[in-house]
């Protein structure tokens, strides 16, 4: 069925090559009634097979084809029956009558397919419309009315080129509207072009009565015949969702070629020495003139309108890029930018600058059970109530996660923001109402100052950070200033790292070895490694004093992989020396959570399996239940352990964790 346009179009060519080799006349009437009729036919046979959603424009189609059709019958009725060519006729009013039927159903394509008012291309249009009746009236009406024939005659002379110009002024119209310029678009187009042409020709003379006019208007009743058959006909009636058509440069030549064609009539005439049309082209120029000065500035207009846009669009884009998609803060790069900035500004000024370290207590509790869309909800109604409570010029930012900080500048007392932080924490109590329930929140908050101008972001961020971590582990829903017995803490945890990267590299660690009995029997069924730090100085230290440290770093993973192939390589010692006694036993291995989260753990564990050669099965990895609850990835990867054979224990249970 999708290609009976394409039939439809061959088998109208044929006959028109009939039409050009056949010198019967009754076989000519009867190709001119056919392919007029079949037209028509094909209209409605084409809105029954692809049903458009809007079918008037279709069907005053077929009425006016049919019009058309009717006017041919009566004019070869006229000429090849009764010998006579009688002007006006019977004929004409068909003729006259298909003219505005056919431009009105052109008209409701553009009125289906335009979305909105589109000015500008009634403009253009008008001004193309404007120059095609200036040469319609010279070189067609202009001579008609003074001819010698009666008024009847020239008027119905006239009325021809009038209809000409009014579907071409549709069909311009129809062009310049925004829209799909499809396979049945182009037909239709060409049908229109073909009609016109052939009018033309023949009211100017310049080609004497031919076939080949007869072959312009037969085409043009197969091309709208074969423009309804086409698939695509549906979406000529059917508003699409595409931008303005743009001022683009053939737009541009097309509308100066048709302001030029006033002065080039009156050059064209002056070179004839003919009597010159000066009251056409003066009003036509006027007109020109008037639609060209309206459609600059529509176009000045549209080029304002489209900087206004950029420049917003840019503004909004530089905007999403500092910012955070979900809660309009600040995001963590623009934070530290802002942070930079405010700490330059205040050490030229002499000025402190604050800085708050917010941390949402248990709010993963809040994704895991509620869902994420609440715990959404919560942070934008967080950020809400952040920014409510600071004041203007202030910097409210998100870290990620649920981490955010506020930076205050230029700061009369450091009191001012320790009351901010009192505040924050009372508004955060207030129920949070999400989409399925309220909810209450707290925070721990971490304060911290610059206090001189060795003060940079990196070491003042980090300083709220501590305090914020003190106050979550001092019970959370609380506030904590960064003061000097945490900035000795913190350069005692700093002294503690890097010694510890030291006391990797140089032996310092070592391996203690704790039996796992059964009470009842007294049997020894495997050892735990226990981690210790023979620090030079300090002696033997318990992993309580490093380990916390540690575990804030990846240096906690360096740890757990020496700890790994250690205590494996120790055990495989133990295996080779006493086989009978050692070859069944387990060996217990603490990991941190945080190595845990890595993806290496697998890889670490299996390839410390394989260079010690120790089954798997006699490799415990001991954790912490808080791991299950807070590292993400910790179930698939003791899964993957498991598979291979790994024992994973639960360490410290039910102890308060």
């Amino acid at each position: 069925m999708g290609r009976t346009w394409l039939y439809f179009l061959t088998a109208g060519a044929l006959s028109i090559l009939v039409y050009d080799l056949e010198s019967n006349w009754v076989v000519l009437d009867a190709i001119y009634l056919l392919l007029g009729l079949g037209s028509v036919a094909a209209i409605l046979v084409g809105v029954r097979l692809h049903k458009p959603r809007n079918t008037t424009a279709w069907y005053l189609m077929a009425v006016g084809l049919f019009s058309w059709t009717v006017a041919d019958a009566t004019y070869n009725w006229y000429r090849d029956v009764l010998e006579v060519n009688p002007f006006p006729s019977v004929a004409d009013v068909f003729y006259l009558a298909a003219y505005p039927i056919l431009a009105a159903a052109i008209g409701v394509l553009i009125h289906h397919r335009r979305q909105g008012r589109d000015i500008a291309g009634i403009v253009d249009s008008a001004i193309v419309i404007v120059s095609m009746g200036l040469l319609s009236w010279v070189f067609l009406a202009n001579p008609i009315l003074d001819g010698d024939e009666p008024w009847s005659s020239r008027l119905v002379s006239v009325a021809y080129p009038v209809g000409d110009i009014l579907l071409l002024a549709m069909l311009v119209r129809l062009v310049t509207t925004p829209g799909n310029k499809t396979t049945a678009f182009r037909l239709l187009t060409g049908a229109v072009l073909l009609q016109v042409a052939a009018d033309t020709m023949f009211a100017t003379a310049l080609s004497d009565y031919s076939r080949a006019l007869d072959a312009l208007w037969l085409g043009s009743y197969v091309l709208w015949g074969a423009s309804a058959l086409h698939p695509s006909m549906t979406s000529l009636s059917e508003r699409v969702q595409v931008d303005a058509m743009s001022f683009t440069t053939r737009r541009l030549v097309a509308l100066i070629l048709a302001v030029f064609v006033a002065p080039a009539v009156l050059v064209a005439q002056a070179i004839a020495h003919v009597d010159l049309d000066t009251w056409a082209v003066l009003t036509c120029l006027t007109v020109l003139f008037m639609l060209v000065v309206i459609r600059m500035a529509m176009a000045l207009h549209a080029m304002k309108l489209s900087f206004e846009e950029r420049v917003q669009l840019r503004g909004d884009l530089t905007h999403q890029a500092a910012h955070d998609a979900l809660t309009g803060l600040a995001d963590r790069a623009a934070v530290l930018d802002a942070i930079g900035a405010a700490l330059h500004r205040g050490q030229r000024a002499g000025t402190s600058t604050g800085l708050l370290f917010i941390d949402l207590d248990h709010f993963k509790q809040v994704n895991d059970v509620y869902g994420h869309r609440a715990g959404d909800d919560v942070l934008i109604e967080v950020s809400r109530r952040m920014r409510a409570s600071v004041r203007e010029g202030d910097t409210v930012g998100r870290l990620g996660g649920d981490e955010f900080v506020i930076l205050l500048e230029a700061l009369p007392d450091e009191q001012e923001v320790v009351a901010l932080a009192s505040r924050l924490l009372k508004s955060l109590r207030r129920p949070i109402v999400t989409r399925t329930q309220a909810l209450t929140m707290s925070a721990s908050i971490g304060v911290a100052f610059s206090l001189d101008a060795s003060t940079n972001v990196t070491q003042l961020l980090h300083e709220a950070d501590v305090a914020a971590y003190r106050a979550k582990t001092g019970g959370r829903d609380r506030a904590e200033v960064f003061d000097e017995t945490l900035r000795r803490e913190l350069d005692e945890q700093t002294e503690i790292e890097e010694a510890l990267g030291i006391a990797l590299a140089t032996g310092e660690l070592v391996l203690f070895y704790q039996p796992i009995v059964y009470v009842s029997t007294g049997t020894t069924v495997g050892y735990e490694a226990l981690i210790r730090w023979n620090r030079p100085g300090h002696g033997l230290l318990e992993p309580d004093a490093f380990i916390p440290i540690a575990e804030r770093s990846d240096l906690i993973c360096d740890i757990d992989r020496w700890v790994l192939r250690e205590s494996m390589r120790q055990l495989a010692a133990w295996t080779e020396a006493d086989p009978e006694r050692f070859g069944d036993l387990a060996m217990g291995v603490n990991i941190s959570g945080r190595h845990f989260a890595e993806g290496r753990i697998i890889e670490d564990v299996l390839l410390t399996l394989e260079d010690s050669r120790i089954k798997p099965s006699r490799l415990v990895l001991e954790v912490t239940e808080t791991v299950l609850v807070d590292v993400p990835t910790a179930v698939s990867h003791m899964s993957a352990l498991r598979e291979h054979g790994v024992t994973i224990a639960i360490d410290d249970f039910g102890t308060g964790y």
